[in-house]
């Protein structure tokens, strides 16, 4: 629990032993048991959305309960889940602005993804954010779009953050919007926005998803006729038919050959 003082962790007295962090560690358990489908890593593009898909997806789990018996310590599996992602991202060569605007956003989804439920809205949570531990700021409402707005006057620069910042407005991050009465259409207006800087940045979707002939290769073969087991009699039938009309036929004209010639030397 050292280390989670220093971030600033002051939760109740319960959340603070072994014993918490041992209910931290089955919280994180019981909920990638319920969601193993955001277990998953490696399927984004995007190192910063990669890193942050196991909280992306509790953030979704989170809002859908309707009740969580040991908040403290999901706050501290949470809390150690954001130190670790920035851990890994650290290395990888973004700009410190870049980061920072990364863990701001990671701690506003997650605040707000707890705040936004019955049961987190009166919990400890209000008392001590995530975003009061990581950057001492109790409400991340007015921040959040004024790094939005300064990033996007340098997409390239900051594009994977942006990205990030994309996905989660679509995930609901309603900051300062949350509470105004024409919010839903100026959160509209944002995403719209940003997603046209965005797709200049990527280009233009592609017309097919997949090419289905590209690793096929042509050759010239015709498949095999199989013929069923009776074909042999059905032909040897025929045959035996049709020389059977034949020789009924010649039969027939010979006959009348015969009767004809008879009859003549009768008359004689």
């Amino acid at each position: 629990m050292n280390e989670a003082k220093e971030h600033g962790i002051y939760f109740e007295s319960k959340a603070e032993g072994p014993a918490s962090v041992q209910r931290a560690r089955h919280t994180e358990i019981e909920l990638q048991r319920v969601t193993p489908e955001f277990q998953m890593r490696g399927l984004a593009w995007n190192p910063l959305c990669d890193a942050a898909m196991p909280l992306m997806g509790l953030a979704i789990r989170l809002q859908t309960l309707d009740r969580h018996d040991d908040i403290p310590a999901l706050y501290l599996s949470i809390h150690n889940q954001i130190t670790t992602v920035m851990e890994e991202v650290r290395p990888l060569d973004y700009e410190p602005g870049s980061l920072k605007a990364y863990s701001y956003t990671l701690c506003l989804l997650m605040d707000e993804s707890v705040m936004s439920t019955s049961w987190g809205k009166h919990s400890e949570w209000s008392q001590r954010s995530l975003l009061s531990a990581f950057h001492q700021e109790s409400w991340g409402g007015e921040k959040f779009f004024t790094l939005l707005a300064r990033m996007s006057t340098a997409p390239t620069k900051y594009q994977h953050a942006l990205e990030f910042m994309y996905l989660c407005l679509c995930m609901g991050i309603k900051g300062k919007y949350g509470n105004q009465s024409n919010g839903a259409e100026e959160m509209q207006r944002i995403i719209t926005q940003l997603h046209g800087i965005l797709r200049q940045l990527r280009g233009a979707p592609p017309r097919h998803l997949t090419e289905p002939l590209a690793h096929i290769t042509s050759r010239n073969y015709h498949l095999k006729r199989m013929w069923p087991l009776w074909t042999p009699w059905v032909l040897a039938a025929l045959v035996l038919t049709t020389a059977y009309m034949v020789y009924n036929l010649r039969l027939s004209a010979i006959t009348r050959e015969v009767l004809a010639s008879l009859d003549g030397i009768l008359k004689l």
